[in-house]
């Protein structure tokens, strides 16, 4: 019951602003457009604002972050590049740097992918216990 109240609430305020848009527009329509020009820049002022300021303060806006992740995606595409058995091949975007002698040894050299390491436990041992 109050969910349809609430509908026919909104309807009504909704009716009330296309009809003043409707008489706005036929009435003065210079007013209507300055209005909206200047919605239109004050939105465009907050939006910059947000973007420039608060963004970077809370960690959004990129930086440092994307950056890492950049660079993390161009030594993926490098080091899996040309690797058998992989039949889809996208075009890379970036350009690969001109690889010297010891870099291509140092991915050569590196044959573990993963960073696993074995914690030996106490499986096989027996407890001391008192009788």
């Amino acid at each position: 019951m109050l969910f349809r109240k609430f509908n026919v609430l909104v309807m009504l305020i909704l009716g009330l602003a296309a009809f003043g848009f409707v008489i706005t527009l036929i009435t003065n329509p210079m007013y209507l457009v300055r209005m909206v020009l200047i919605a239109a820049a004050v939105g465009g002022i907050l939006y910059f604002l947000y973007k420039r300021f608060l963004l970077k303060r809370f960690g959004g806006g990129g930086g440092k972050d994307v950056n890492k992740y950049k660079q993390a995606a161009r030594y993926s595409a490098q080091k899996y590049q040309n690797q058998p058995g992989k039949s889809i091949k996208k075009p890379s975007k970036v350009k690969p740097s001109p690889k010297t002698k010891s870099s291509l040894s140092k991915m050569k050299k590196r044959t573990n992918d993963h960073n696993f390491k074995v914690i030996e436990g106490k499986k096989g041992k027996k407890k001391n216990r008192a009788l």
